[in-house]
């Protein structure tokens, strides 16, 4: 009986660790710039964050704007060409984090946008 516990125990966590994961990063292939597109992080409750981590790679043919929290607010990131750029700040918790892309003035091009809690 006692093994039997040992072994469910272990399971138990891994299905939960598993099933709780993802919610604190996200990647965004983007192919088509003809719309904005949304990522939003829910960081994990009672987890020590110090960070918010944004990846942007690839190549366009003209501008694309990279935005937080609203379409209104000012861009955190004006890119164009030849993109390999790595944009952070501080995040100590306390809600979800929304990261805007806007194709802006860019009509064609491949990126990866990675965002990290």
């Amino acid at each position: 009986m006692n093994a039997r516990i040992l072994l469910i125990f272990p399971i138990s966590l891994l299905c939960l660790l598993l099933a709780s994961c993802g919610k604190d990063d996200e990647t965004l292939e983007i192919n088509d710039f003809t719309r904005k597109k949304t990522i939003i992080l829910e960081p994990y409750k009672n987890y020590p964050y110090s960070m918010m981590n944004i990846w942007v790679k690839g190549q366009v043919n003209d501008t694309i704007l990279i935005r937080l929290n609203s379409l209104d607010s000012k861009p955190i990131l004006k890119l164009s060409g030849k993109v390999d750029e790595r944009w952070y700040t501080d995040y100590y918790g306390g809600g979800s984090k929304t990261i805007i892309f806007d194709p802006y003035k860019a009509t064609k091009g491949s990126l990866e946008i990675k965002a990290q809690l």
